[in-house]
């Protein structure tokens, strides 16, 4: 499998890149200290930041979360970028007959920014240890405040690891402009 993840994480370079460049920034905003600051690795590391072991539970949050909020907001505004004109629009040429390869590279950069969203499974186990732990009991509120958060994380990061993530971004930019159509009238008059 470990072939098979990076396959995906080489295909999807620009989101992989993007994911270790803000884990890198959340480690320097929460002062983690690290290891590693090599971002592309061809082991179960590509495309993470090797740090030291997180011992608060805000830290362990913030290092799993913001980078994938960071990498969600760019696979979100890249997609509907190259996703709209490309799949729903029919621009693939411009209007001297080349191709349109500004709307295939949004498409490609939102693509791998999705497929490449979740922490690495070692911060998952780390924040489930420290919010669902026998050590470390925070209260009853914060648990199922934060349970919908992390189940995503902690989820979405296995599926990385086997590569089912970039079939997902795929159907996801694939339906994504039917979603816009919903909230957008304009675009859903374009798609008829």
């Amino acid at each position: 499998m470990k072939i098979v993840y990076l396959l995906v994480k080489y295909l999807t370079l620009p989101g992989t890149f993007l994911q270790a460049f803000f884990e890198h920034l959340t480690c320097r905003a929460y002062e983690v200290l690290i290891e590693d600051g090599r971002y592309l690795r061809a082991n179960e590391m590509c495309g993470h930041i090797e740090h030291e072991l997180v011992r608060k539970r805000s830290t362990a949050f913030g290092i799993c979360f913001f980078p994938f909020l960071f990498n969600l907001i760019v696979g979100l505004v890249l997609t509907a970028a190259g996703a709209v004109p490309v799949l729903y629009l029919g621009e693939w040429f411009t209007s001297g007959g080349s191709i349109h390869i500004f709307n295939f590279l949004f498409l490609w950069v939102g693509v791998s920014a999705l497929t490449n969203l979740f922490p690495q499974t070692e911060d998952a186990l780390t924040l489930k240890e420290l919010l669902y732990g026998k050590q470390t009991r925070p209260n009853l509120f914060l648990r199922i405040l934060a349970s919908p958060v992390f189940a995503v994380l902690y989820a979405g990061s296995y599926l990385q690891k086997w590569g089912v993530t970039l079939l997902s971004s795929a159907a996801f930019a694939y339906l994504y402009p039917y979603l816009l159509a919903a909230f957008l009238p304009q675009l859903y008059n374009a798609l008829r």
